[in-house]
């Protein structure tokens, strides 16, 4: 659903090149509340729909968030979860650190040219604009994975 939002709509708002990407916060909530494992298949699950979806070359949205959810996950357990500030610093981080990559996969494929001038501000703006949308999504998800262990 995070996929179909964002390419079908928040990828069309007008602005500064920086879009919200609720796939790569939900990969990092999953990471930080199930796992590096939990993290990297949402990753990579909803990069690679992102992918299809917009028309671009196929695994690079999805090799991103991967790396961005399992990243995450490393730190599960070992970080207070309880902490207000969690969200935002954690989808901050996984924006720079995914963004980076996808840089860097377009660079290194010849598929995309990379003006750091241009790409810092743009990324600095999207990992702001992911802290935002972070805490509700980080809620979600964390009250869906209590019902499901509830449940089993």
């Amino acid at each position: 659903m995070a996929a179909l939002v964002q390419t079908a709509w928040l990828a069309r708002l007008p602005g500064v090149g920086a879009v919200i990407d609720p796939v790569l916060v939900l990969a990092v909530a999953t990471g930080f509340l199930r796992g590096a494992e939990s993290g990297a298949v949402i990753g990579l699950a909803g990069g690679l729909l992102q992918d299809l979806l917009s028309g671009g070359p196929l695994g690079m949205h999805g090799l991103s968030k991967l790396v961005a959810g399992f990243g995450s996950g490393l730190f599960e357990r070992s970080i207070y979860i309880e902490n207000p500030f969690l969200p935002a610093v954690a989808a901050f981080a996984g924006t720079l650190l995914g963004e980076a990559l996808l840089n860097v996969i377009g660079v290194v494929t010849g598929l995309g040219s990379v003006s750091w001038t241009e790409a810092v501000p743009r990324v600095v703006i999207q990992a702001g604009l992911n802290s935002v949308i972070a805490p509700p999504l980080f809620r979600g998800v964390r009250s869906l994975d209590e019902r499901f262990e509830r449940q089993h």
